[in-house]
C-alpha cells in the first residue's frame, strides 16, 4: 500500500493549523510505517521542515518567495507531474487542491470546515462550485469533527456514508522546548492569551471592547494576541477609541514560544462563532489552561465541560466570566473530562484511524 499525501496550502503557509494536521499525520504515519510519500514541490511551510523524517518528502522548503501567480503555478505543475508519475494505491488530499485533475486511483480529501461556505459573504471569492466540482472527483472524505460533517454533507449533498470524522491531536507540544519569555517586559504583568486570526468570525473585538469595559481587569491585565494577522491601523484606531491601545499585544514566534505562552497565561479565550475542530482549544487544555470560549455547538460535542463558556456572542456574559475566572476565581471545569479528552483526541489515534480507511480501500 503506497499513498500519495498532498497539500496545497504548504505552499501558502508558514504556520497555521491546516499544515499543522497534516505533517502531524505524515509524521505519525511514518512512524508507524505506512508507506507515504509527501508532495509539496515548493513549500515554506515550518512544520513540514521540521518532520522527524524528511526522506518521503518530495519538494524543496524556502523560507520565503514572492507571491507570484508564475511561482504558484509551477508549484501547481509540478504537483500534478509528481502525482501523474507517482504510482501509488490512494491520493490523499489533505486540503481542496488548487485545480482538477483526474486520477486512475482511490481519491480521499480531508474536510477541516465549512467557513467559507457558511460566511460566503464576508469573503471576495465564492468557494462553492468550485470545490462542488472538485468533491465530486473523490471516492472517501475525512472531516474533523461531527460538526463539520453535519455541514458538509448538508452543504454539498454528499452521501453520509462516505464521510469518516478522524479528529485532531496535541502531542505535537509534547516535547517542544519551552522559549525563555519570563525576561520579557512585555510579559512582566499577567496577560489573557488569544492565539490566531482576530479578523472575520474570528470575532476578536468582542474580547476588546468586554476588556476595555471592565477597569480591573485592563488594568490588571494585557492581551497577547500571537499569531494571526499584524496589528492594522484600523484595529489601533478601535483599541484607542476603546482607551487600550497600549494593552494589547502581538507576539509571533514559533512553538517553543507559543507553548511559554500557554504556560504562562492567566486564562486563555477564543471568541470564535465556528470552527472545525479549534486545535487551539485542545493545545490549551493539554497545557492546564484556563480556558474561556464562545458557546459553539463544536465546542460543546468536542470538550464538553472541560472549558468554561459565555453565551454565544453575549458580551455581558463574557464580562462576567472574565470576572469570574480572572478576579473571583472561579473555575467550573471538569479535570476528568479533560484528562478523557487528551487521552481521545491524540496524533497516534488520528494516524490509527487515517491507516484503516486507508486499508479499507486497498484491493
Amino acid at each position: 500500500m503506497k499513498i500519495i499525501i498532498t497539500n496545497s496550502q504548504y505552499y501558502h503557509q508558514k504556520y497555521g493549523g491546516v499544515s499543522r494536521y497534516s505533517s502531524c499525520l505524515a509524521d505519525e504515519l511514518t512512524k508507524k510505517n505506512v508507506n507515504i510519500e509527501v508532495i509539496a514541490p515548493i513549500y515554506k511551510n515550518r512544520y513540514l521542515k521540521e518532520i522527524s523524517n524528511r526522506n518521503n518528502i518530495r519538494g524543496i522548503y524556502l523560507n520565503s518567495y514572492p507571491n507570484f501567480n508564475f511561482i504558484q503555478n509551477i508549484n501547481n505543475k509540478l504537483t500534478e507531474i509528481y502525482q501523474m508519475r507517482n504510482t501509488s494505491s490512494i491520493l490523499h488530499d489533505l486540503y481542496y487542491p488548487e485545480h482538477l485533475i483526474n486520477y486512475n486511483r482511490f481519491k480521499i480529501l480531508t474536510i477541516h470546515d465549512t467557513i467559507h461556505e457558511i460566511y460566503n459573504n464576508l469573503y471576495k471569492k465564492d468557494y462553492y462550485f468550485f470545490r462542488k466540482k472538485i468533491i465530486e472527483k473523490y471516492d472517501s472524505f475525512i472531516c474533523v469533527s461531527e460538526k463539520t460533517k453535519e455541514d458538509f454533507v448538508n452543504f454539498y449533498n454528499v452521501d453520509d456514508s462516505k464521510v469518516h470524522v478522524i479528529h485532531h491531536g496535541f502531542e505535537h507540544l509534547i516535547n517542544t522546548k519551552i522559549e525563555n519569555i519570563s525576561n520579557s517586559n512585555i510579559l512582566n504583568k499577567p496577560f489573557i492569551l488569544y492565539v490566531g486570526g482576530r479578523f472575520k468570525y474570528k470575532n476578536f473585538n468582542l474580547l476588546a471592547e468586554a476588556y476595555s469595559k471592565n477597569k480591573i481587569i485592563h488594568e490588571n491585565f494585557n492581551i497577547i494576541c500571537y499569531g494571526g494577522e499584524k496589528i492594522s491601523k484600523q484595529e489601533i484606531n478601535y483599541f484607542y477609541k476603546l482607551g487600550i491601545e497600549n494593552k494589547i499585544i502581538n507576539i509571533r514566534g514559533n512553538d517553543n514560544i507559543l507553548k511559554g505562552l500557554y504556560l504562562k497565561s492567566k486564562l486563555f479565550v477564543s471568541t470564535s462563532e465556528y470552527e472545525g475542530f479549534g486545535l487551539t482549544i485542545l493545545e490549551a487544555i493539554f497545557l492546564k489552561c484556563k480556558i474561556l470560549c464562545n458557546d459553539i455547538n463544536v465546542f460543546r460535542r468536542l470538550y464538553k465541560n472541560s472549558i468554561n463558556y459565555f453565551n454565544f456572542n453575549d458580551i455581558n456574559h463574557l464580562i462576567f466570566q472574565l470576572e469570574n475566572l480572572l478576579i473571583n476565581k472561579i473555575d467550573s471545569t471538569s479535570d476528568d473530562i479533560k484528562e478523557t479528552i487528551i487521552k481521545k483526541y491524540t496524533w497516534k489515534n488520528c494516524a490509527s484511524n487515517t491507516e484503516k480507511l486507508y486499508k479499507l480501500f486497498v484491493k
